[in-house]
């Protein structure tokens, strides 16, 4: 069915004359009549009484009457909102990411992208590295922001910035009254460790087991606010992300080690194989690129 012939019919249901539907369209007598006729052709029925001087709706008229104007209000919804998707105005966001890149850099982008395109909706996943890509993977996000993905996955990995990792020690513990601390002064030390398969745990015993060292295994969590509170507990020190502990929780401090740098590459991970980004897409990763050279440069 043409909309143009909805249109039309609406019109001359609005203005009452063929004649006064014409002026308002700006089209001509005749081609208002003949989107009547072809209207008409199509449904296979008459649409209005032509044997009086008034234009009297028939029974399909009453009928297509009553549901012609929802279908054009339907139609310029779809219109608008394909305009917006078009113009990055409006659309959704399906993404991914560990923490503390979730909270600390993509939601402060999230909101500062929402407060310019009130018609954003936003579906994030947060989790470790192999739900993200997996995710991404199997096309449930669009975005991941994670360490690089199991090669397996066969996804696109584009580094973006290294999220290092602090030492979080107890302010009782006798490596707050230290500066420079070296791998060396861990062995032996009671290590509390994220989850087995967690990107920040390998990158962490991969660091130390280079240098030989031997921490004592003491607690392993998947929780980073348990980690926490074990440290503030006196259980041992933890290997975290130095953005979620800047500034250090209450009863703690953190510690760099001299000799040993702990960082874990994160980027954005997406699939080869996927349809051209949106343009709401693109800003977005055009601000987290740009918001990450900024913090990178100060």
């Amino acid at each position: 069915m043409d909309l143009r012939h909805l249109q039309t019919f609406q019109a001359v249901l609005r203005e009452g004359s063929f004649l006064k539907a014409a002026r308002s369209l700006g089209l001509a007598q005749p081609t208002v009549s003949l989107h009547i006729q072809e209207l008409e052709k199509e449904l296979g029925l008459e649409l209005f009484d032509r044997s009086g001087r008034e234009r009297v709706k028939t029974p399909a008229g009453e009928l297509l009457a009553g549901r012609a104007l929802s279908i054009l209000d339907a139609v310029e919804v779809l219109s608008r909102s394909m305009a917006e998707l078009k113009d990055g105005k409006a659309g959704l966001l399906r993404l991914g990411a560990i923490e503390p890149a979730a909270s600390r850099r993509l939601v402060p982008l999230l909101g500062r992208l929402r407060a310019q395109r009130p018609g954003l909706r936003i579906r994030l996943e947060v989790g470790g590295t192999g739900v993200v890509s997996r995710a991404v993977g199997d096309a449930e996000i669009d975005l991941g922001i994670c360490s690089a993905p199991p090669a397996e996955l066969g996804l696109r990995f584009e580094p973006l910035f290294p999220e290092e990792m602090a030492l979080l020690v107890p302010r009782s513990h006798r490596f707050a009254g230290l500066r420079a601390l070296s791998a060396a002064h861990l062995e032996g030390e009671p290590l509390l460790l994220s989850g087995q398969g967690c990107a920040y745990r390998a990158a962490v015993e991969a660091a130390l087991q280079e240098r030989g060292v031997r921490p004592q295994w003491a607690l392993e969590c998947g929780s980073a606010e348990s980690l926490l509170a074990a440290v503030r507990a006196g259980l041992g020190i933890a290997f975290l992300p130095r953005q979620s502990v800047s500034p250090p929780p209450a009863k703690t401090v953190t510690r760099r080690l001299r000799d040993v740098s702990v960082a874990l590459p994160v980027g954005l991970v997406t699939r080869p194989q996927a349809p051209p980004p949106s343009r709401l897409m693109d800003i977005l990763t055009a601000s987290l690129r740009a918001s990450v050279a900024a913090s990178l440069h100060h």
